[in-house]
């Protein structure tokens, strides 16, 4: 699991992005985004990157389930539009903001594409429908 910080100049484009993410680079989104404060957001990058050119407005922290080269990958393809990092177990700064994820406030506003709720509804029943007669088969042959 990795983390996604994403900066940007509001709210909206931040949750653009993030519907970007889920839909095109089809990373998994895992739980709601929370709400971090602009200044620790800079700092976090600064430490990272170095300089930066200039400070957000707004931003945000998700977790996703796909490891950091996949999501690099894939998030480099799309060019959202808000400024992306990816932090893994690697980065010093993760394991504060694991810790500190689930006292942070959540992103109002941003809801998974319905499509994509669905076909991952019916990817889950399928599965649990395989296992059902899996169960029901072992049964059988139990007798």
């Amino acid at each position: 699991m990795v983390l996604l910080l994403i900066r940007g100049d509001s709210y909206e484009k931040i949750k653009n992005a993030l519907a970007d993410v889920h839909r095109h680079a089809k990373l998994t989104i895992v739980g709601k985004p929370r709400i971090m404060v602009p200044e620790a957001a800079d700092e976090i990058l600064e430490y990272i990157v170095g300089n930066i050119k200039k400070p957000c407005k707004k931003a945000c922290l998700v977790k996703i389930e796909e490891n950091a080269p996949r999501s690099i990958d894939r998030i480099r393809k799309i060019h959202p539009p808000a400024h992306i990092v990816i932090l893994s177990e690697r980065h010093e700064p993760y394991s504060f903001l694991i810790d500190d994820f689930p006292k942070m406030p959540m992103l109002k506003g941003y809801y998974k594409s319905k499509a994509i709720l669905d076909s991952e509804d019916e990817e889950n029943n399928e599965k649990s429908e395989k296992n059902t007669k899996s169960k029901q088969k072992n049964k059988g042959n139990k007798k």
